[in-house]
């Protein structure tokens, strides 16, 4: 499929409740101390979660997944599936779920440590990438944009291809804030208001499972 790195866009999913806290301080990995993580909401799996501890970014061997920040370039990702059913994760219904999305353009640069995976970062065989200008080989877009990946493992490990930032990302580069339904367009609007942030909210069921 074609991949227009210009406008290629780069997903975080996280809690409706964690939203104000990630607009005053931004987002950090998982291993920055920064921020005490008592005020998040998790939605991640714990054990998948100590997993990416101990794996080594294979382009940084001196680093670990949890010292980045992780995107996704797909939306309705196996994750969220768990997440909206329970399976190995805390349910938690997908209204209250919010796409952060950013652009790819803005976050390979110069000014952040990035790399790119072919699938979920904490597994053995997944690849790691810093060559953007061969993402359109090394990613395989059709898994990133099936919308049927229960028959085949593999294609779930593709569909949770990644782009990590090391460290920390600011929100002043969120180009967009997707959310469910009208209803929660209108609170998240509500929130930005409040903090005084300008960002265009959009609500797509597409993003989201039935």
């Amino acid at each position: 499929m074609p991949v227009n790195i210009a406008t290629l866009e780069l997903y975080r999913i996280i809690p409706l409740t964690n939203l104000e806290a990630i607009l005053e301080h931004g987002i950090f990995c998982k291993n920055d101390k920064t921020i005490d993580p008592a005020i998040f909401v998790s939605i991640g799996n714990r054990e998948v979660i100590e997993q990416r501890g101990r794996a080594v970014v294979k382009c940084y061997p001196d680093t670990y997944v949890n010292d980045y920040v992780p995107f996704y370039f797909s939306v309705r990702t196996p994750m969220l599936f768990n997440i909206k059913t329970g399976w190995g994760v805390p349910k938690y219904p997908q209204e209250n779920i919010v796409y952060l999305c950013y652009r790819i353009s803005d976050l390979a640069t110069e000014n952040y440590q990035w790399c790119y995976t072919d699938g979920n970062a904490a597994k053995e065989i997944s690849k790691f990438y810093t060559e953007l200008n061969q993402i359109k080989t090394n990613i395989d877009w059709k898994a990133i944009n099936t919308r049927d990946f229960s028959r085949d493992r593999d294609t779930i490990r593709k569909k949770h291809a990644e782009f990590l930032v090391k460290g920390h990302v600011p929100i002043s580069l969120i180009k967009r804030i997707v959310v469910l339904n009208k209803d929660k367009k209108m609170e998240v609007e509500g929130i930005l208001k409040q903090k005084r942030i300008d960002i265009p909210v959009t609500f797509n069921p597409q993003y989201y499972f039935e």
